[in-house]
């Protein structure tokens, strides 16, 4: 990809223009983002620190520490989800009597392509738990087990399966993490050990990509279809929770008797491979209507 410099470590992201880095980078799919809307949000990728922020032509970056990747705007382009086929979903959607009116209002929702395995350990922190407190766990995690890789408060490098694996239930119990910690040391041992290659998931099926993450002790369903929709390209991943069975219930008039599981595979035959972004819709819609914001009114 042609690096687009804007300054002397400044860079624009093609294909970025209208891309909302609040309701992308700070909306519930990633936890190690810090900032605002206006300004931008500093965080990791990978082995760098960035700070991301929007600019005259779209989404603009700055790589502020750590090792500068060989393109920084392919980096950064992946991550944000640039090279899905968000125009096309926009075409196929912009009708439909739901997701229609969200998309006009909210179409800068994209969903992230995120590294695997901090994914993985951050929705599992994220059992019976809310965004400020899985940001809590995951920062806290990153902070006491990676490597600093930059000057600021949160600059650091997620820990590598094996570095959290030997660091082992107790040190995690330490980090507040309660009662998820043997399932994080759990999901750790089976990754650093090849029973769980998550990073080869991505070249795998849909049903095979979630059968082998629900091999792992405490990851249930949701939280897998959460890993695959955000990290390892499954467009058919829908985590389900009770927001979005309302909204299946509400607009699309799935039968109320269906349990989660059920909903989610209703869904996958509605939707198929655009399931992902219908749900990131319908979650964002039923978050912005429960403070009172409608997408008619946006």
């Amino acid at each position: 990809m042609a690096q687009l410099v804007v300054g002397s470590n400044s860079y624009a992201v093609p294909d970025s223009r209208g891309i909302d880095l609040g309701s992308t980078l700070d909306g519930g799919q990633a936890f190690r983002w810090y900032g605002n809307p206006e300004a931008g949000y500093r965080g990791v990728i990978g082995d760098a620190v960035y700070l991301i922020f929007p600019g005259g032509t779209g989404v603009e970056f700055e790589v502020l520490a750590g090792a500068k990747p060989e393109d920084p705007v392919a980096t950064v382009s992946d991550y944000l989800g640039c090279n899905s086929d968000f125009a096309g979903f926009m075409e196929r959607y912009r009708s439909d009597e739901v997701i229609g009116p969200a998309l006009m209002a909210w179409a800068g929702l994209r969903v992230l392509r995120q590294d695997p395995w901090e994914n993985l350990v951050a929705f599992i922190t994220s059992a019976t738990s809310n965004v400020p407190r899985i940001k809590l766990n995951v920062g806290s995690i990153a902070c006491e087990l990676g490597n600093r890789i930059g000057d600021g408060d949160r600059d650091f490098q997620f820990p590598s399966p094996a570095t959290v694996r030997d660091a082992g239930e107790d040190r995690l119990r330490e980090l507040r993490l309660g009662f998820r910690a043997p399932y994080i040391v759990e999901a750790a041992e089976c990754v650093a050990d090849g029973r769980v290659p998550i990073y080869e998931l991505r070249e795998a099926g849909y049903v095979e990509a979630r059968a082998a993450l629900m091999a792992i002790k405490g990851i249930g369903e949701k939280v897998a279809d959460c890993v695959l929709a955000f990290s390892l390209d499954k467009g058919e991943a829908f985590p389900v929770d009770r927001w979005i069975k309302r909204a299946l219930v509400q607009w699309y008039g799935m039968p109320e008797n269906k349990n989660k599981s059920a909903a989610a595979d209703w869904a996958r035959d509605r939707f198929g491979s655009d399931a992902v972004y219908v749900n990131q819709y319908l979650f964002h819609r039923q978050r912005m209507e429960g403070r009172g914001i409608t997408s008619a009114a946006k």
